[in-house]
């Protein structure tokens, strides 16, 4: 059984904002405590992990890192977050992991691209891991948290191809779907994916 420090309340799903970076995203606040909150229904492309972000719900805005992302049913993404504030030691670090990582299709398989202009709605221009920049349908990108990232990379072939684009030195398949992680993920302490492989 999960123990927190505070008791969290269901909300009534009141509608709320996160700020990133001066950009606006609306969501809902599914449930909160006096140490943080779950938003709901945001539609998120990349978030990197302990990122300070402004949510504003109730006409007052409060700074809050990012902790811990899931997908939902409605494929829109719950973020969990705690307020600044309340941060612990580990708020010094400077990690580089991500919650949710932005891919898209490319020969057989998805690899990580980084949304660097949102032109439109429909329009966004993306940078590959080897610096080329185009422009793409916004319906192209393929949003994706540690766990299902983890997940799709167990496809052999599909994994196969992911190394050799990246040019990462092959391995054995376990090796190889680390090495992928942590080159589009990063490290973090409390990921459940990094448990994962260090128990494999």
């Amino acid at each position: 059984m999960e123990k927190r420090k505070f008791l969290r309340m269901q909300s009534q799903h009141e509608p709320c904002v996160i700020t990133v970076d001066g950009v606006t995203f609306e969501g809902m606040v599914a449930d909160e405590s006096i140490s943080g909150a779950k938003i709901v229904d945001l539609d998120l492309l990349m978030m990197p992990y302990n990122k300070e972000l402004q949510l504003t719900d109730r006409g007052s805005t409060i700074s809050v890192n990012a902790r811990n992302a899931t997908r939902s049913e409605n494929n829109k993404f719950e973020l969990g977050v705690i307020r600044t504030e309340l941060l612990g030691d580990d708020s010094n670090e400077d990690s580089s992991a991500m919650l949710i990582n932005c891919y898209v299709q490319h020969g057989d398989a998805c690899v990580i691209c980084m949304p660097i202009h949102i032109e439109s709605e429909d329009q966004i221009v993306i940078q590959l891991w080897d610096g080329v920049q185009f422009r793409v349908p916004r319906t192209q990108l393929r949003p994706m948290s540690r766990i299902e990232r983890y997940e799709m990379l167990a496809d052999p072939h599909s994994l196969q191809y992911t190394v050799a684009m990246y040019g990462i030195k092959p391995g054995s398949p376990c090796e190889d779907r680390k090495n992928v992680f942590d080159y589009e993920f990063g490290s973090c302490s409390d990921c459940a994916v990094a448990s994962l492989t260090a128990s494999q």
